[in-house]
């Protein structure tokens, strides 16, 4: 600013520039004149655009106003030094990042999508579609019934419910009431799905049958499969419920690192901006077609679901099965022809050991945890092109993305998407010079308000932009060390903090370590990460000679309040912790211990040729150089992605396609290499798992549902007396064969012939899960045509109406 001072009075004038959209050449101008006594100095303005929004346009003249104050106070000052704004600076050209997006809730930008490409299918799942009128309609069905049963806007819905068409269809419908949705995966442990949900405040749950006794009954139930069929009676058209931009979407909990998950409510207008900057940048086309396999109770899910929708795409919706087997995820790929996948890099890295060679027009998106320049040299070759995209939940999902090249030396987060700001700072929140390493701070339309009932955690990560001090535009300290690149990228250097990210989760060990201690024979527990696993340091109570055991019930008790990501896969035991000179303790050096106690047993080396084969593999994939032929898999610190790795190496070396199920009733060396040399019917269609041993007792015959895994049974079994044999059985199709058998009679007869070759004489008990209630029957009709026994059949949540299929059967068939 130049003040001229004559006969005591000063005069400024200023012309004040800021270019918010350089694409688009839009220029926002205010005109400022300064005039008066040294005592009393005038300030008038006046702006001069027509090109934004008002509420835009307000937040700017708060901005400015702030510099008008400054500018009194610090009359000598330059415009730059007063304002911060330097055409030059590299912070300017990275956060120049200001994109119109629509300011209307998410569901009726989806409402107008369906409008203009009603026939199109927005969802496929396992043989079935859904045009997108026919999926508004139902959504806007069960969105009146969930009014009628007292929904009403601003409230949180907890949905637990398996992966389903109905699953999409019940977000939609929450949504479309004014409500927010609270994600819960069935498979998190009962204690912190009830947390979730007491913590939330949510007034109902929406579930199945078969998952409504995770949870206790004084909760608000909404049955899933009820509502589906009630919904027919309800109009077509959506229900007229106003919602606001800055009305709640989700909420959705992380962890913890006071040992509780936190909340992180996420409105419409974050949502809506992350998936049209999405939408454009990488983009989506309406012939695209995207794989969804991500939980919801994982942020990344909410892009799969939404984005396609958004854009008169496909969604390809993976049932839990595909989604956890990269054999079945590449068969999928193959089959529906996917364009664009998102995947975390361990999901990626599934999929290429599961012998993915390249799809030339697949989008790649990786997330969830840094991409590693050794993967994206094995993706690029592979795929189309790939992105690396970067944020944590409390900025709605991702801040930043990176269109990976071959040229690239690092691969980094990239720049914001659409209206988001990314600042490097140091610990006084001052910008760090380009090229100097500091907290990745992160502004914007996608900042979460705070944490869900958390002031004190909201304070501290919540932080007010130093560089625009209006209050209204906070930013989230991520506790990410970055540093920004000549290149005007920005790198991720880790963690400043204790967090960690396995397998894409991201963790606070504290939580763990909590659950822990909180058992009565640990008095210290230190949770590490080191090679995509967790690895708990304890200090017991007392010294014990039965390590073994003890570590089988640290193991076993922190899953009845943890998922399964948080259970440590190796556990070790010390008589106290090291220290460092000052006294804290050395986390260096616990992380530098050797692999985890175990019992003192000899070890046994291979003796087999098989049992060598499959020693190497493990010994592969767990980064073991020694593996004992009795020692158990998951307790080597194998976990379900290191699992399917290792089928998939078997299957190599073998020439045999052991189903996944395979490694959990198997889990040592010695049990898995006796199966493979004394049982080949196990890869040549007999369908017969043992899940449980036992003796003097009519075995049990479990059949699978519509997900065709014997695995569902696994917590049923543990549930009956020990001596009650069990046996599932699994579909073919989870074998990795191709399944032939169209019919309920030919999979009853199937399974019927496994059975029978088991045990030619009986009595039989049988019992079906769901669609495998259907077959159960059927089985049993044969059994007794032929002679035989049959002493009880079981249906457990069948969904298929009975009376209809049996009354058809017996006038076809003959009666039971």
């Amino acid at each position: 600013i130049d003040l001229g001072l004559t006969d005591g009075v000063h005069f400024a004038e200023l012309t004040y520039n800021l270019t918010t959209n350089p694409r688009k050449f839009e220029t926002f101008e205010i005109f400022l004149n300064a005039s008066g006594t040294e005592d009393n100095l005038v300030l008038e303005w006046s702006y001069n655009t027509n090109l934004f929004r008002p509420e835009t346009i307000e937040r700017m003249m708060g901005s400015f106003k702030k510099i008008l104050e400054k500018i009194t106070a610090k009359p000598c000052e330059t415009l730059g030094e007063i304002a911060g704004i330097d055409q030059n600076n590299p912070y300017h050209r990275l956060n120049a990042t200001e994109v119109f997006y629509p300011q209307i809730p998410l569901h009726e930008l989806l409402e107008k999508q369906a409008k203009a490409t009603p026939s199109k299918t927005a969802l496929k799942f396992n043989g079935s579609e859904i045009s997108y009128e026919n999926l508004q309609e139902q959504a806007n069905q069960l969105s009146h019934y969930l009014k009628a049963q007292g929904v009403k806007p601003g409230m949180f819905i907890g949905i637990c419910v398996h992966r389903s068409p109905e699953m999409l269809i019940a977000l939609i419908a929450i949504l479309k009431c004014g409500a927010a949705y609270l994600p819960m995966d069935p498979t998190y442990p009962k204690i912190r799905l009830a947390f979730m949900f007491e913590d939330s405040e949510a007034r109902f749950l929406l579930t199945t049958s078969e998952l409504s006794h995770y949870f206790p009954k004084k909760v608000n139930h909404l049955m899933l499969e009820d509502a589906m069929v009630s919904m027919k009676t309800y109009p077509k058209p959506a229900p007229q419920i106003k919602v606001d931009q800055d009305a709640m979407a989700y909420l959705l909990y992380t962890s913890g690192s006071t040992g509780k998950p936190k909340g992180v409510p996420i409105t419409h207008k974050n949502f809506v901006n992350l998936l049209c900057s999405i939408s454009e940048k990488p983009g989506i086309m309406e012939n695209d077609k995207l794989l969804a396999i991500t939980t919801i109770s994982f942020d990344i899910a909410g892009v799969e679901l939404f984005l396609p929708l958004l854009k008169g795409a496909c969604l390809v919706l993976a049932d839990s099965e595909t989604a956890r087997d990269g054999r079945l995820l590449l068969d999928l790929i193959k089959e529906q022809d996917i364009t664009i996948l998102q995947a975390t890099p361990t999901s990626w890295q599934m999929v290429l050991d599961a012998g993915w060679q390249r799809s030339q027009h697949l989008k790649a998106f990786c997330t969830g945890e840094g991409l590693p320049k050794s993967l994206a040299e094995y993706l690029l070759p592979k795929c189309g092109s790939l992105w690396n995209l970067y944020g944590p939940t409390e900025t709605t999902v991702f801040a930043t993305l990176k269109h990976v090249l071959n040229t690239d030396e690092t691969i980094s987060i990239g720049r914001p998407i659409a209206n988001i700001q990314l600042y490097v700072l140091n610990s006084e929140n001052q910008l760090v010079a380009p090229g100097k390493s500091g907290e990745i701070c992160i502004g914007g339309d996608g900042v979460a308000q705070g944490y869900w009932k958390r002031p004190e955690l909201t304070l501290e990560k919540f932080i007010e932009n130093p560089l625009i001090p209006d209050g209204a535009n906070k930013l989230y300290r991520t506790g990410d060390l970055g540093i920004l690149l000549p290149s005007g990228d920005v790198q991720c250097l880790g963690r400043l903090d204790e967090q960690v990210k396995i397998r894409g989760h991201r963790i606070e060990p504290a939580e763990v370590e909590q659950a822990l201690t909180e058992m009565k024979d640990i008095k210290a527990a230190v949770v590490l990460a080191h090679n995509d696993h967790l690895i708990a340091h304890i200090v017991p109570t007392k010294a014990s000679e039965t390590d073994s055991e003890r570590i089988n019930q640290w193991r076993e008790a922190p899953s009845n309040n943890l998922p399964a990501y948080l259970i440590p896969q190796e556990f070790k035991i010390h008589v106290r912790f090291q220290v460092t000179p000052s006294g804290k303790l050395d986390r260096k050096a616990l992380l530098e211990l050797t692999t985890a106690n175990r019992s003192a047993k000899q070890h046994v080396a291979p003796r087999t040729e098989t049992e060598k084969c499959i020693a190497a593999v493990w010994g592969e994939y767990l980064d073991l150089k020694d593996v004992d032929i009795f020692s158990d898999f998951f307790e080597l610190g194998g976990h379900s992605m290191t699992a399917v790795q290792v089928m998939i190496g078997l299957e190599k070396e073998t020439g045999k396609r052991l189903p996944m199920a395979t490694l959990f009733e198997y889990p040592t060396v010695e049990k898995l290499a006796m199966l493979i040399d004394g049982n080949e019917e196990t890869f040549t269609g007999n369908s017969l798992v043992q899940l449980k041993v036992g003796r003097d007792k009519t075995p049990l015959y479990l059949i699978h549902g519509v997900g065709l895994n014997v695995q569902t049974f696994k917590d049923l079994t543990k549930q009956l007396d020990e001596d009650q044999p069990v046996y599932g059985l699994q579909g073919i199709g989870v074998n990795g064969m191709k399944n032939n058998l169209d019919s309920v009679e030919e999979i009853a007869a199937h399974y019927n012939a496994s059975i029978t070759k088991k045990d030619p004489i009986g009595p039989y008990a049988l019992a079906g899960h769901s669609y495998g209630g259907i077959i159960a029957y059927e089985m049993a009709r044969l059994l007794i045509k032929e002679g035989k026994k049959v002493n009880m059949i079981a249906v457990l949540d069948t969904y298929v109406d009975p009376h209809f299929w049996f009354a058809s059967a017996n006038k076809k068939n003959g009666p039971l």
